[in-house]
């Protein structure tokens, strides 16, 4: 699966490209005057941290400032800041706006940013692996770790399966790491178990196809000259059920 690159709006991309002090800067004004006053960026920030929590929630998500907010100029007056409208909500990426207004008029909008984490339960190496290993249960374990936006995998899906690749401990597993761990191979013989309801008949057989546990696979009985298909159930062995109850007449 081939990843996509999230295109942000314009004025969000210039957010990050520019920074909390270009962005955010001060007006220049001088801090000293009476006509002007300070808004700390921390204030600023706490509720718009506030605002992020209560967007963005769930046990699988997390929201982080992307920078910091710097301190604010403004006229001087009664001092209040608050919400300023909807925020904006990406795949990866959260704007809060927060208006600081002076007298009860609007004098300037902050824009907030944080980016979001999503995270997922799949799986991952339990420890160190090597290549060639077929996994067990103890080599496979579940983890929340951040999505790289490919769908979570189920540990159970790769028990059997032989590792092409060396990873470490906690590192990402998918199934194209792996391979079928074929136990049964063609050409070589093996043990063909015929059930029929509670009877059971085994016979020495060839393999025509390889396969891992739970394939099917083709196999040749070379005494009666027929060819037979059945499921791995073990190393050199496959095992048909017939079809009916089993049942004498």
């Amino acid at each position: 699966m081939t990843s996509r690159t999230l295109r942000l709006p314009a004025f969000v991309a210039a957010i990050l490209f520019l920074g909390s002090s270009a962005a955010f800067a001060s007006t220049g004004l001088p801090a000293h005057s009476s006509a002007y006053q300070i808004v700390q960026g921390a204030r600023i920030a706490a509720l718009a941290d506030r605002i992020a929590h209560e967007t963005v929630s769930g046990p699988d998500r997390e929201v982080a400032p992307a920078f910091t907010i710097a301190d604010q100029t403004v006229s001087s007056g009664t001092l209040s800041i608050a919400a300023a409208g909807t925020p904006q909500v990406y795949p990866s990426y959260l704007v809060v706006p927060i208006a600081i207004l002076v007298d009860g008029k609007l004098a300037r909008t902050v824009f907030a940013g944080y980016r979001i984490t999503q995270y997922i339960h799949t799986a991952v190496a339990a420890h160190d692996l090597t290549a060639g290993a077929v996994l067990t249960a103890g080599d496979v374990t579940l983890a929340r770790v951040p999505s790289v936006g490919r769908p979570a995998v189920d540990p159970s899906l790769l028990i059997g399966r032989k590792l092409h690749v060396t990873l470490a401990r906690g590192a990402l597993l998918y199934p194209e790491m792996t391979g079928v761990n074929e136990i049964v191979k063609a050409g070589q013989p093996c043990i063909l178990v015929v059930r029929d309801g509670t009877v059971a008949l085994t016979a020495d057989v060839v393999a025509r196809t390889s396969g891992g546990m739970g394939e099917q696979v083709a196999v040749w009985n070379p005494q009666t000259r027929r060819a037979l298909s059945g499921t791995v159930t073990g190393p050199g062995r496959v095992e048909l059920d017939l079809p009916g109850d089993g049942s004498s007449e």
